[in-house]
């Protein structure tokens, strides 16, 4: 009986995969690994897992065959053999969509190839709400879904009783039905890669360990092991759970966060009247749970929200194919949520207590990659507990990345580049592992930050801010002010919800008090770096689209752009001597950006990076000026100090500080780069004068950019967004060459396939806001969705924009694209689906705010 049960496992100490493969697994691996160790291979695969099998495949797949897997163990023997194997394309964003869709897409192509099972169940997912937020998640999710062609039913929770009969329904909202998804035998498809891989002509070699990773000006060119060395042109790390190990066995070291946690499940024997073979997989995510049919009993497990980080100096060895102690203490949530769920897991009989290691990242997010520290180093680790649903769908955009030198589409949120140092923290790690795996089940509201492995990096007006109300975010570590209280009395406690949150109106007096009167902004955490030497003014010129040979002093916004036309970022550049600039890229780029400029200039160019010496006071508002001048004695007239210059002044007792004249919400404005030093006297100075400015945070900063159609890194622009299609056409400078620009020349003569518009819906649910993401109907048809979305306080309603694409003429999931034209976005009728209810939207092409920038010039 379970009860029964509790007492007798809390002695087990470690299970082997020996002893219980018989309970979870199938079909075990058969050993036809090669026996002898090349010289050389063209490209090297670290890790023997699941990924490492699908990576290899994907790769030989592409014409890739000189590939070999290297394993210090055994395949599976990681993680990959434990693992429940649930598939479930509605998790998380269009990323995760496409690649669970992509993996039930290849399941019979792999089984048919290879004559061998997957293990594939197509029984369809039941997700159940027991709160009204959680059924407004599941019908964004769904929204989200639609976009990318998954089809999903939401669900009354008798209609969810009748799909799982033996579950307690009395309690639930209603749930949402995916018939496209289920389970996959986590061990079979792992030998499906396997055997496809090496059936293309791929090497596998189990028992052996890279002990180091040569690299030879700057790039890998082979690997040492305990057999001996291999030369190679590409290493691909899949270490799994060692991976942050492995990335230390180079130099330069790759920085690899990710940290283990225990992670449980309980098997139970058949039941006397055995479930049903496709019985759906069940998720109870407000109970933190998922049940599903095993060998005629139940398998259940979940996310526990306070989880048990393991392993912090590294994994023991060896560890293969085992199983960690039973601590039924800490199992003893999930425990109760199933008993509550599942009643009829009270009577049954456990087989197993399974406790296996799982690794995850800082952000719960994939890390995947070429390495910033390391050319031709790629990383497909952390897959953060669903590495089996992304296995398939990881080798796919990693090969491709590998063969092509890209993804097949824009992956920047699981791009390896988003690490910084302080990510390989073990305290970070270690702190941020407690909160992160239970984070997979938790609701994510929008907006919504970690609470844990805070304060990183700190602004020097950090503790001014604090005491006057500023309530927290944090971006690569940097801790940024969201909004301000109005009162001593308002909590600054983040509350979450779909609706009206609760710093609406703070936020919008902030808004109010930029349009009309002045706002500062601390804007210390973006990327800031000095570029400098021989040769500058080429490099900086092949770099930007725009146009950065200009007159010392002058300021220019500036997209860096790949070879395919899309941005690698955007960013201001300022020519501050004749061989020397100054560049401000978005918080979240710093990592990325510093590798792409070095990767692209010469010996005789040096990048800086400067972020940390310098506070950035952002002043913007109508009376800006008035406020400025009362601190500086620098004339800040139009015809002394016009839009788009930068200088070097006095204010306060600050002897130099860089003020540049430029605006990121549509008023008049100057940003301050002020020495750290000086960062707290020229902030007080600020607000010692007649005229006083407003604290105002960043998501008062998101509404006045988004009513000014400002674009924005990570929403209208990333890697697969070129300029013609966000409308920055104005930043290209075609009478010079740059990278992306042969891209750019094709695309204006064959046409824009999408493009982004901005959105204001006619009527205002405050309990149904935008927060970007949102389906948008065109002409009844899903004709594209949002990159942005909040509430416009000076328009008075929501406002968001979006990418418009030519799929609404021929329906969605079409391959048929129209011309994207001006008239095709401004000749139809709009919709904008906020969790399954249709709003009708105006459609325009230019800011909904001070359309010709009159107030940036006052």
């Amino acid at each position: 009986m379970w009860v029964q049960r509790k007492a007798s496992v809390a002695t087990r100490r470690v299970f082997t995969f020996m002893d219980k493969r018989c309970h979870l697994n199938t079909n075990p691996l058969k050993r036809e690994a090669s026996s002898t160790l090349p010289h050389q291979s063209r490209v090297v695969v670290c890790g023997g897992g699941i990924i490492g099998c699908s990576v290899a495949y994907h790769l030989a797949k592409l014409g890739w065959t000189d590939v070999l897997v290297l394993e210090q163990g055994s395949v599976s023997g990681g993680t990959t053999w434990h693992a429940v194997g649930l598939i479930n394309p509605l998790k998380g964003g269009m990323n995760d969509i496409k690649l669970s869709q992509y993996a039930i897409d290849l399941f019979p192509k792999l089984e048919q190839e290879t004559d061998s099972s997957t293990g594939w169940k197509s029984c369809g997912t039941l997700m159940v709400a027991r709160t009204k937020d959680r059924m407004i998640s599941f019908k964004r999710a769904a929204v989200t879904a639609s976009m990318c062609g998954v089809d999903t039913e939401m669900l009354s929770a008798r209609q969810c009783h009748d799909k799982w009969p033996m579950m307690r329904y009395d309690d639930l909202q209603g749930g949402v039905w995916i018939p496209v998804s289920g389970t996959v035998g986590a061990s079979d498809l792992c030998n499906a890669f396997r055997k496809a891989a090496t059936n293309r002509g791929v090497r596998i070699m189990e028992k052996v360990t890279v002990n180091k990773v040569l690299v030879s000006n700057d790039r890998v060119c082979g690997v040492t092991t305990d057999k001996g060395d291999i030369k190679c042109e590409v290493f691909v790390n899949c270490a799994g759970q060692w991976a942050r190990d492995l990335g230390k066995l180079s130099d330069p070291v790759v920085k690899i966060p990710l940290h283990s946690s225990e992670h449980y499940y309980v098997v139970s024997k058949p039941f006397e009247d055995p479930v049903d073979n496709m019985l759906p997989v069940l998720r109870d995510m407000d109970g933190r749970i998922y049940v599903r049919e095993w060998s005629g009993g139940i398998l259940a497990g979940g996310f526990e929200p306070i989880s048990k980080p393991i392993f912090s100096d590294g994994v023991p060895s060896p560890f293969e194919f085992q199983l960690l102690p039973e601590d039924l203490d800490h199992f003893q949530v999930l425990m109760d949520e199933m008993l509550h769920r599942v009643p009829a897991l009270e009577k049954a009989e456990i087989r197993q207590v399974v406790n296996g290691p799982e690794s995850f990242t800082p952000d719960g997010l994939p890390l995947l990659g070429e390495a910033p520290e390391v050319k031709n180093y790629f990383v497909a680790a952390g897959l953060s507990s669903f590495g089996i649903t992304n296995s398939p769908g990881v080798g796919h955009v990693m090969s491709e990345w590998i063969v092509n030198g890209h993804p097949p589409y824009d992956l920047h949120l699981w791009d390896i580049a988003r690490v910084d140092c302080h990510h390989m923290n073990k305290k970070f790690l270690y702190d941020r592992t407690v909160e992160v795996v239970g984070r997979k089940y938790t609701l994510a509201y929008p907006n919504m930050e970690f609470i844990s492995a805070r304060n990183v990096k700190c602004s020097p007006l950090h503790s001014l801010l604090d005491k006057a109300g500023a309530s927290w975010g944090a971006k690569m570590g940097w801790e940024r002010p969201n909004w301000f209280t109005r009162s001593p009395d308002e909590s600054k406690e983040f509350v979450g919800t779909f609706g009206k949150p609760k710093w609406f109106d703070s936020v919008g007096e902030e808004h109010r008090s930029c349009r009309n009167e002045v706002c500062v902004f601390d804007m210390t955490s973006f990327a800031k770096f000095e570029v400098e030497g021989d040769g500058v003014v080429e490099s900086m010129q092949m770099l930007c689209a725009n146009n950065v040979d200009v007159a010392v002093g002058r300021i220019v916004y500036t997209g860096m752009l790949n070879d395919r036309g899309g941005y690698e970022t955007d960013c201001t550049v300022t020519r501050t001597a004749s061989n020397k600039y100054f560049i401000v890229c978005p918080t979240a780029q710093a990592t990325h950006d510093a590798v792409w400029i070095s990767r692209h200039l010469p010996s005789s160019v040096t990048l800086t990076d400067v972020t940390s010496q310098y506070t950035v006071i952002a002043v913007m508002g109508p009376q800006s000026r008035l406020l400025l001048q009362q601190v500086t004695s620098h004339p800040l007239d139009n015809r002394n100090f016009p839009f788009g210059t930068s200088k070097i002044i006095e204010i306060g007792y600050a002897p130099s500080v860089r003020a540049s004249r430029i605006s990121y919400v549509g008023e008049l404005g100057w940003e301050l780069y002020v020495p750290n030093e000086y960062a707290s006297d020229v902030y007080n100075k600020l607000f010692s004068g007649d005229v006083r400015p407003h604290n105002a945070g960043y998501y008062a900063l998101d509404s006045l950019r988004t009513e000014k159609a400002y674009r924005h890194w990570g929403g209208e622009l990333d890697t697969n967004t070129t300029p013609w299609e966000a409308g920055l056409g104005f930043a290209v400078d075609l009478k010079k060459d740059f990278i992306g620009k042969q891209a750019l020349l094709r695309q204006r003569q064959n046409g824009l396939c999408r493009r982004v518009a901005i959105f204001t819906l006619d009527q205002s649910d405050m309990d149904n806001l935008l927060w970007g993401g949102e389906a948008i109907i065109r002409n009844d048809r899903i004709g594209g969705y949002l990159t942005s979305g909040t509430y416009g306080h000076s328009i008075g309603r929501p406002v968001g924009m979006g990418l418009v694409d030519g799929t609404s003429a021929t329906g969605a999931g079409s391959n048929d694209l129209v011309t994207v034209s001006r008239d095709y976005i401004l000749n139809a009728n709009y919709h904008i689906n906020i969790s399954g209810v249709l709003y009708p939207a105006t459609v325009s092409l230019s800011p909904l705010y001070d359309p010709k920038s009159l107030r940036v010039y006052m």
